[in-house]
């Protein structure tokens, strides 16, 4: 089996769409394996919105102080080598095989069993990465959560420090129809003793990460309580802050636009310290300056300097709309923006749009490339509530070459990751990832 067909077995025969709740199969699978996720010190990050930025910031946090650094993301924008990472390279094919003949070994033996013991992509996949790092050797691992927090195939981990970044209103049909039951789920990766490091200030959820904080026995550090950023100053792609909490950084410095990287890089930067403290690793100032100013998030508010000028942005639910919105405000106000727009069937396609379609001048509407968009015309038409200048094009390709023509300075590629990393291939390559043949 080649690469390609790996992808091709999991994405058709552990369709990442079947989710069933529950830990078992995962700790069958990583029993199975002997833990290989207890090969590593951790740091597990959940949260609405910013885990994947704060993933990346602990990632190379790890890396700047010497540590070899497993880093799990998800969803990928191209590449399923995204999602795993060691020391933020792509994991050689031969490794990803090697880990997924020995997971595919076990799993098919849980087939047998029946459907509800049957793992599923996203455990399949994090069994791969566990392993993966315990092969390489990892030192440390910065782990995102996929989905909630409770019953996410991570939660295997006890990691030496539990994030919780934001908790606001996505996947309701999952996680539930309130910031308190949403909040429940994330506060679902708190471990007994574990340290928990907080940057929501809503009082719903942060009464329900209180209390399981205090069941727990596990120390809740709180943003704007126990750790904080002030002295800001926005500039594209040179952001700087000051830095208050376990110690204190004055201006610091970060790629990463918008000012809610501010508080990301914060919530990051508390973590560290805290994992720090409790493994004794050595904590170097020069080091940190480094790690956050390197650290890259490839479709958060990524800004290619080409002509046109193209933003990337996958603001696939409400809150990352609404964040979307105030970062144009902050560092494009006065331009003439256009966008490219497509959102998956299982968004708040109005509560995104009646964000950031006012910003355009001109938006054309497109079908991101997942199997989840059937229904494109239903976001041109409600797109067309918020902007007078909307179009439809299903080709994504097409549509972009159309608002280049048209000679717009900026466009913005937003709505959904999979078109953003589908129209960030054919931009930044020239071509397309061959996964973007396989179903996906």
């Amino acid at each position: 089996m080649n690469y390609l067909e790996m992808l091709e077995y999991l994405y058709n025969e552990r369709p990442s769409g079947k989710i069933t709740l529950g830990l078992d199969r995962i700790k069958q699978l990583c029993e199975a394996l002997q833990n290989p996720q207890d090969s590593f010190l951790s740091v597990h990050i959940t949260g609405t919105n910013g885990k994947g930025s704060v993933t990346r910031f602990l990632s190379h946090l790890f890396l700047e102080h010497g540590m070899k650094t497993g880093s799990y993301y998800s969803p990928h924008l191209s590449s399923f080598r995204e999602r795993i990472l060691v020391d933020e390279q792509f994991v050689p094919e031969q490794d990803m095989l090697k880990a997924f003949d020995q997971v595919q070994k076990i799993a098919l033996q849980m087939d047998q069993k029946g459907e509800q013991f049957r793992p599923s992509f996203f455990e399949f996949t994090t069994a791969m990465a566990f392993l993966i790092y315990k092969e390489m050797k990892v030192q440390a691992g910065s782990i995102e959560v996929g989905l909630g927090g409770r019953f996410d195939a991570t939660n295997v981990l006890i990691p030496q420090v539990s994030v919780i970044v934001t908790v606001d209103y996505d996947h309701m049909q999952i996680l539930g129809d309130s910031l308190e039951k949403i909040a429940f789920e994330k506060a679902g990766i708190i471990k007994q003793r574990v340290p928990v490091v907080c940057g929501e200030t809503k009082t719903e959820p942060l009464h329900v990460i209180k209390k399981i904080s205090e069941l727990n026995k596990s120390d809740l550090h709180l943003f704007e309580r126990d750790f904080y950023y002030d002295n800001q100053k926005l500039q594209l792609s040179d952001n700087h802050f000051d830095f208050h909490g376990k110690r204190e950084y004055k201006d610091l410095s970060i790629s990463l636009n918008g000012e809610h990287q501010f508080l990301n890089a914060s919530v990051a930067l508390e973590a560290f310290l805290i994992f720090a403290e409790r493994t004794g690793l050595q904590v170097d100032e020069t080091a940190i300056r480094r790690a956050l100013n390197k650290a890259r998030m490839p479709g958060r508010f990524e800004v290619l300097n080409t002509k046109p000028r193209v933003i990337f942005d996958g603001a696939h639910n409400r809150p990352a709309a609404k964040v979307l919105r105030k970062t144009v405000v902050d560092y494009l106000s006065g331009e003439k923006l256009a966008a490219v727009i497509g959102i998956v069937d299982d968004k708040d396609k109005e509560g995104v749009l009646s964000q950031i379609a006012p910003l355009f001048e001109k938006i054309i509407v497109t079908r991101p490339f997942s199997h989840r968009a059937q229904n494109p015309q239903q976001t041109f038409e409600i797109a067309k509530q918020f902007n007078q200048n909307v179009e439809f094009e299903n080709d994504p390709i097409k549509a972009y070459e159309r608002l280049k023509e048209d000679g717009y300075e900026t466009i913005i590629i937003t709505g959904s990751l999979y078109l953003v990393g589908y129209l960030r291939d054919y931009i930044t390559d020239g071509r397309l990832e061959p996964e973007w043949s396989i179903v996906r």
